[in-house]
């Protein structure tokens, strides 16, 4: 892939540290046109504002331009690993959608290479919703109540009505694998569901249905201790939803449309949710920065509810040039904690992992079948 060497007039990249050990690349998605590029550059950005002479950063250009994203990360490919490795990289952020297949999992690298992500198994176990929803309730977490529904091409439309007529609407559905609010939606009524369900099934073979938690909406940011454990950071509180679901931070920046929660302002059921998401990143098997959004039921107040794992939350942050309004909700998070963004960032690279250890972490085990609060519809033809 080619990269501009272009530099923006008056706009000089920082120093470049020297040191060798360690050194590390970012890496990001190539199947979209995105790609994670924006955060790729901000977390490589902000690790030369930590001046660290310890720590080296290995870009595609020799002196990446602050203004041109692509300079900062090479592809997930495997030539693109292989490259960063050739260029001396001896970490790998994999700022990217990881999955059991991953080229990070195959490639031939060094037994001393170190993964600052998720392990590529466990992302991809925990990126299904419904796998990850069913472990979590088995083990006494509060999710909501939701029914597994599969697509199937010889359906009868009879039963699915059956089915589908006495769920307590409004209900939210949404595909088991995507990112973000992609595919999700509110529905107020049967008539509704089944107009929807005939068109998401043109997409998606899954569809999850869940309950609709009316209440406050959160986010909840967990980091590794170094321990073994998680450190929960302040809550963010999400408002301005559009029929019921957060908009995609790339039409709406989440500066916009969240808030952090001081720690003093805390309930007893923020305080829960903090806690209950620090022992879902451990039960999960996860080994990085993860976001895990919350909700309560009722307005009125009460427990809050786990309703979606992000094990590859988006970091974007402040600090390259024109990025001012652009800090994620992990930033925000952290900096309530007392992180400005390139602390953040040096907390990431701090719990890198072998990644000959990461490669080798199985998913926990699947739980099978229907449980009280969670309803599995496989085949309805």
């Amino acid at each position: 892939m080619a990269h501009s060497n272009h530099q923006s007039p008056g706009v000089s990249p920082p120093p470049l540290p020297h040191s060798t050990h360690p050194a590390f690349t970012i890496h990001r998605l190539t199947h979209t046109k995105s790609g994670y590029r924006d955060a790729c550059a901000d977390i490589a950005y902000a690790v030369h504002s930590l001046n660290d002479p310890n720590t080296n950063i290995i870009t595609p250009q020799p002196h990446p331009n602050p203004a041109t994203e692509i300079d900062w990360s090479f592809p997930d490919t495997r030539r693109g690993i292989l490259a960063a490795i050739a260029a001396g990289a001896n970490t790998i952020w994999a700022n990217t959608c990881l999955f059991a297949d991953h080229p990070l999992t195959t490639v031939s690298l060094p037994p001393s290479t170190k993964l600052i992500a998720n392990p590529p198994r466990v992302v991809h176990a925990v990126d299904d919703k419904a796998f990850t929803n069913k472990l979590l309730q088995r083990h006494g977490f509060s999710i909501p109540k939701s029914w597994l529904l599969e697509g199937d091409s010889g359906r009868s439309i009879e039963l699915l009505s059956q089915l589908i007529y006495d769920l307590p609407y409004p209900v939210i559905v949404k595909p088991v694998r995507g990112r973000g609010s992609e595919g999700v939606q509110l529905i107020d009524g049967f008539v509704s569901m089944l107009d929807t369900l005939d068109d998401l099934f043109k997409t998606y073979d899954v569809l999850l249905i869940e309950e609709f938690l009316e209440g406050e909406e959160g986010t909840v940011t967990v980091v590794p201790d170094g321990q073994g454990r998680f450190v929960a950071l302040p809550i963010v509180q999400r408002f301005g939803q559009v029929a019921g679901v957060m908009p995609w931070n790339g039409h709406v920046p989440v500066t916009t449309n969240s808030t952090v929660l001081p720690v003093g302002e805390e309930d007893l059921w923020h305080r829960a949710a903090k806690i209950e998401c620090q022992k879902a990143a451990e039960l999960l098997k996860l080994t990085s920065i993860t976001r895990i959004d919350i909700r309560r039921k009722d307005e009125n107040g009460g427990k809050f509810f786990l309703f979606d794992v992000n094990p590859k939350p988006n970091l974007t942050g402040t600090g390259r040039p024109g990025r001012d309004s652009q800090d994620s909700l992990c930033a925000m998070a952290a900096r309530e904690f007392g992180w400005e963004y390139p602390a953040l960032v040096r907390k990431c690279i701090d719990a890198a992992y072998p990644l000959k250890e990461a490669r080798a972490i199985e998913p926990p085990e699947a739980v099978t079948g229907s449980l009280d609060n969670f309803t599995v519809w496989e085949r309805w033809g």
